[in-house]
């Protein structure tokens, strides 16, 4: 039996079920297998750890496809004016969704939702659910763990706050996910030029299915979704388009760092003449995707959020988005930002300083990739990223 068919195997074993919804999540699952299994260096413990998750990931797409032939007419439920933010990574998108989660008219992508939803919650249960419970329970370990280990939390997400909608397409195989795990450019140089649909009907479905017993307008975040902007638009056609922007330098910084960890995790050779242009591909799609999109179609659908007036002044951008987005910021639901922003400050996990310093690359490497973002938008530069 091959690799591939070892792991969903074991998926429908944990299922007991065998309807994977078609084939579209198997070339990118075979890609990914393939580089598990031929990296030089691979560590057969961190293999396993990923092969974990890409189990786990089959096991929730079996449910959803079984749940959605149990009941079909979750599919007929429109998913209605979604406000989906996304740009580069590390430009606060995680700020802004979860001040957005504050509002009990919004609906967000849960951390544990997005990897265990079957069957849909409540909206009295989405955050006392025992597999809610069980996910939080289990990432106060990991916190612990990393705090022992003095490994830095560069970035976290609650089992009951928003998360990326990568968990998610993840279940297609075909997400910025399972790359950051990759020592090698294959996976993705595929993503760049895949065909993304599949990914985005997928996560539609799974929506829908989410959406029938704890309805709301949703609230979704992923950078990359301006690598697939056109998707995104083609999937939900009265989407909404929050545009978060960064100091690229700095967000590149930050971006950087997080990727050498992740990829830490397989123990492979890591060779960082290969890394590096894959994420600076990454990056400058980032930008000239979204931009081409944005120049099609208009910049009345797109909110630009700056993450320094965020920092700044997070409810008067949030009251500027709610005004654009055409929605009502009522007082409570203010009130309940407040009161999440003085429960969550900035520098509860420590002070993290981004330096490009030991990157690999320079800020005279980055100014070509980021000339014409910077021309376009006026994005406050926080310092010398040298």
């Amino acid at each position: 039996m091959s690799p591939l068919d070892e792991l969903t195997a074991r998926a429908s074993e944990r299922a007991a079920l065998d309807d994977f919804g078609g084939d579209s999540w198997r070339e990118g699952l075979q890609l990914l297998v393939d580089t598990c299994e031929s990296a030089p260096g691979v560590n057969p413990g961190g293999r396993e750890y990923v092969y974990g998750q890409i189990v786990d990931a089959l096991w929730n797409r079996l449910r959803i496809v079984d749940y959605v032939r149990r009941h079909p007419e979750v599919t007929e439920q429109a998913v209605e004016r979604p406000l989906v933010v996304l740009g580069l990574p590390r430009t606060g998108t995680s700020l802004a969704s979860y001040l957005l989660d504050q509002d009990p008219l919004r609906r967000s992508l849960l951390t544990w939702e997005a990897e265990d939803s079957v069957p849909p919650s409540t909206p009295e249960t989405l955050r006392t659910d025992p597999r809610c419970l069980k996910k939080k329970a289990e990432l106060d370990v990991l916190a612990e763990g990393l705090k022992a280990a003095d490994i830095p939390m560069v970035h976290w997400d609650e089992a009951d706050g928003p998360t990326e909608c990568v968990f998610v397409q993840g279940q297609d195989f075909k997400s910025y996910l399972w790359e950051a795990f990759m020592p090698t450019s294959a996976y993705a140089d595929w993503l760049l030029q895949a065909d993304m649909t599949s990914a985005y009907s997928y996560e539609r479905m799974v929506l829908q299915v989410l959406q029938s017993s704890a309805p709301g307008i949703w609230s979704l975040k992923m950078p990359s979704h301006a690598v697939h902007i056109e998707t995104l638009l083609a999937t939900f056609p009265d989407v909404r388009i929050v545009w978060a922007h960064r100091d690229p330098f700095k967000s590149t910084a930050s971006f950087l760092r997080l990727n050498y960890l992740s990829r830490a995790v397989l123990g492979a050779d890591v060779d960082v003449d290969v890394i590096l242009p894959n994420v600076l591909r990454q990056l400058s799609e980032h930008i000239e995707r979204p931009l081409a999109a944005r120049q099609r179609i208009g910049d009345d659908r797109f909110f630009d959020l700056h993450y320094a007036d965020l920092i700044r002044d997070p409810v008067a951008v949030m009251r500027s988005l709610y005004k654009w987005a055409g929605d009502d910021l009522t007082a409570s639901t203010e009130a309940a930002m407040l009161d999440w922003l003085r429960a969550h400050p900035q520098d509860r996990f420590g002070v993290a300083p981004y330096s490009l310093e030991g990157s690999g690359v320079t800020r005279a490497d980055l100014e070509p990739i980021f000339d014409t973002y910077l021309s376009v938008f006026d994005v406050e530069l926080e310092g010398d990223a040298r």
